[in-house]
């Protein structure tokens, strides 16, 4: 496809700007909406919202995939954990709220301790 004419341009042009603008607006609701507590707690806090919306049977059970019931298999893909939840894929069928998210987020961005 050749890009020659100013309608082309200015559709793209558009395209690019509206793309741009969605993508910032809703990553940046769920990331930075509240203040980041850097002593969330795996056992009390992150383990509690996997066991009630992700340990269940067609999700993450050991049968359809690895279950997230421990600290290392959470923390060796909290990248991934992260990166699904921001973008609509987890949890499945199920909706955690805005608190939920940015708990996960922060405890994964100070470093995914176990504590």
């Amino acid at each position: 496809m050749q890009i020659s004419s100013p309608k082309k341009i200015l559709l793209l042009f558009s395209i690019l700007i509206t793309s741009t603008h969605f993508f910032c607006t809703s990553k940046s609701v769920d990331s930075t909406s509240n203040t980041c507590d850097p002593a969330i707690s795996f056992s009390k806090t992150i383990k509690p919202i996997l066991d009630a919306n992700c340990n269940m049977p067609g999700c993450h059970d050991d049968q359809v995939i690895t279950a997230l019931k421990d600290f290392q298999t959470v923390h060796d893909g909290a990248a991934q954990i992260k990166l699904s939840i921001m973008t609509g894929k987890m949890p499945k069928n199920r909706t955690i709220t805005t608190a939920e998210k940015n708990a996960i987020y922060c405890w994964i961005d100070n470093g995914a301790k176990n504590n």
